[in-house]
């Protein structure tokens, strides 16, 4: 026959029927497995207290024990409290489930372990745990809802994104009748409102063919130039095909981004055919040289965000909206790229509304601080009185005639000038100059003067820098030249100048005196460029002459030359045997017998393989 059990009963105790050892078996039998519930077992041997759901399981089916004596259990111990329904050290009385494993109700995994909690706990207890948990799924909620609005963000700005392969040809500042080998380059690029694409300068600059691919798309398409501004490395691109932009959202501009607030970089680096996207910082806000042309400066942003090659021409994206475009990076610097920002997008977009572009304005002033106390003191400012006072003024510039050396400048279009240079703009100090960087061409612009102890108003209108064609880099263009008698005669600008290399180190002194001092110690010469004689093709008429290449051409038979297109008056205009040319420095002359130059000048043009014996400007 079978054992009696004994039960010995407590006070308030849940475990008063034989059917309670089997409840609490089915208890510990849920907590082990059910879903969120670690199975083992603390110091004390204390089962941990249920976590937030994760993975179904199954219960097994409840084991059904030996008949034995009744087991005991130590009287502090949470086994018996829960037996007693007592009140442990942390105030939370414990009851026994009333329910075994094997009459669970299917709430589902994960939902088990908390039943018996809330049918046990207090109407207080239970209404905070049900707002804790209303609260944690909501959160859950909208964070799945976040994230997959990000991901629709995300596909919208990568399907606007394109890659964009050139196949370029320049032409050759040293033999200028014929061009370099053609190459090939990749970039990035991003559709915007038209449609159109927006990309770098630099990237579909000197191109001879353009196909651009929607990222994830396999098929290529034909794309032309439609506007191009060297000065502020920025493009335009037309593609024709009205496949080409079917469904896609066109990506809107943005604000100037704050300091230290984060921003994304799309592009193809190293000619990838995957998009790659890189995160970083905005580190830094101020005017930089743009590479591209090497001597104009605009607004920059410094960014720790990863610019490799190929990602030119990439938006630069923060909450959806393009901030920039990626553009340079500093080979000195690690880590380090920059990104033209929207001031100068939008400043190229309103410029080619009348359907062309006429580039950026300039001052024309040449200006120092006023931190020196004493400086201010001799300008008769008073107190208080801040701005920079004007060193030179560059003829033909918008400012000449306007403003004279020795102004202060105090204000410009209402904005302060501070003793530095700079202005307040969003936020930033920038250079005072930035307000007329925003200008187009033909716009006015009011500056407040302080001139020999009183403040003077004056207006000017906006024109571009006089001497920048030639300072600048040439793109899209053919080199210009002029042959006669195998004297080879070109312009001296900075593309001419690049065919030296290094020319800081190799060049001849007086062509970079020419080229970038001359203008300065001379400012009547501003804007005109001379013409160099920059190679002699070897031939009996011009024997006499091979040593005297990279000479600058004074005059031809009298007549001043100032550039290139005065030599095809002047050596029409010989009335003699013979046609003088006066060559700088040292005012060398050379002296060509006319009839024999006429005779052997088409004998020169086949021997060398020179189709046309000139490209004027």
């Amino acid at each position: 026959m079978g054992e009696r059990v004994r039960l010995r009963k407590h006070p308030g105790s849940a475990q008063n029927h034989p059917r309670a050892a089997a409840a609490s078996t089915g208890a510990e039998l849920s907590r082990s497995c059910a879903p969120g519930v670690d199975s083992e077992r603390g110091p004390a041997g204390e089962p941990d207290l249920p976590t937030p759901p994760r993975a179904p399981c199954t219960l097994p089916a409840p084991r059904r024990e030996p008949r034995r004596g009744p087991k005991r259990v130590a009287a502090g111990s949470r086994k018996g409290l829960a037996a007693r329904g007592q009140v442990g050290d942390n105030g939370h009385r414990f009851r026994a489930p009333r329910t075994g494993a094997a009459e669970l109700p299917p709430y589902g995994p994960g939902v088990v372990p908390l039943i018996p909690f809330l049918r046990s706990a207090r109407p207080l207890r239970r209404a905070a745990c049900v707002v804790f948990w209303a609260a944690f799924a909501s959160t859950v909620l909208a964070q799945a809802q976040a994230v997959e609005e990000g991901n629709g963000e995300e596909g919208r700005v990568e399907g606007a994104i394109v890659s964009i392969e050139v196949t370029s040809q320049r032409g050759d500042w040293f033999s200028p009748w014929q061009s370099q080998r053609s190459a090939q380059s990749s970039g990035s690029g991003f559709i915007i409102a038209g449609p159109r694409v927006m990309t770098n300068a630099h990237v579909v600059s000197d191109a001879r063919q353009i196909i651009v691919r929607r990222s994830g798309e396999p098929t290529p398409y034909v794309a032309e130039i439609e506007f191009i501004g060297h000065d502020s490395d920025l493009a335009l691109l037309r593609v024709d095909d009205p496949e080409f932009a079917r469904g896609v959202q066109p990506l809107a501009l943005g604000d100037l981004p704050s300091l230290r607030s984060r921003v994304r970089t799309y592009g193809f680096p190293a000619g990838g055919d995957k998009l790659s996207r890189t995160e970083g910082v905005v580190s830094r806000v101020q005017f930089i040289t743009y590479l591209h042309t090497g001597v104009d400066s605009h607004l920059g942003i410094q960014t720790d965000s990863a610019i490799n090659p190929g990602n030119s021409g990439g938006p630069v994206i923060q909450d959806g909206r393009v901030v920039g475009v990626a553009f340079q990076t500093n080979t000195r610097l690690s880590g380090v790229g920059f990104f033209i920002p929207t001031p100068v997008i939008k400043r190229f977009l309103r410029d080619v509304e009348d359907g062309r572009y006429n580039g950026f304005g300039d001052l024309g002033l040449s200006t120092s601080n006023l931190l020196n106390p004493m400086y201010r003191e001799l300008l008769e400012m008073p107190p208080g009185m801040r701005g920079v006072v004007v060193d030179r003024v560059l003829p033909g510039s918008s400012t000449d005639g306007v403003v004279r050396p020795d102004d202060v400048v105090l204000e410009i279009d209402g904005h302060p000038v501070r003793a530095d240079g700079t202005i307040q703009y969003h936020g930033y100090a920038l250079g005072f100059e930035q307000i007329a960087e925003e200008k187009q061409l033909g716009e006015s612009v009011s500056l407040a003067l302080w001139r020999k102890g009183a403040r003077v108003q004056a207006a000017l209108t906006l024109q571009p820098h006089p001497d920048a064609g030639r300072i600048r880099g040439e793109f899209d263009r053919a080199p210009s030249y002029f042959v006669y008698a195998g004297l080879v005669f070109m312009p001296l600008n900075q593309e001419y100048i690049n065919t030296f290399g290094n020319y800081w180190q190799t060049a001849d002194k007086h062509l970079l005196y020419a080229l970038f001092f001359k203008s300065v110690e001379h400012p009547e010469t501003n804007g005109q460029a001379s013409v160099v004689l920059t190679r002699v093709l070897p031939h009996p008429v011009n024997s006499a002459y091979r040593d005297l290449s990279n000479s600058i051409v004074g005059s031809v038979n009298g007549v001043k030359i100032r550039q290139l297109s005065d030599l095809e008056r002047a050596f029409a205009a010989s009335t003699g045997p013979y046609h003088t040319i006066v060559l700088k420095p040292g005012d060398v002359i050379v002296v060509l017998d006319k009839e024999l130059a006429r005779r052997s000048h088409g004998e020169i043009l086949a021997r060398y393989g020179i189709a046309k014996d000139r490209r004027l400007p």
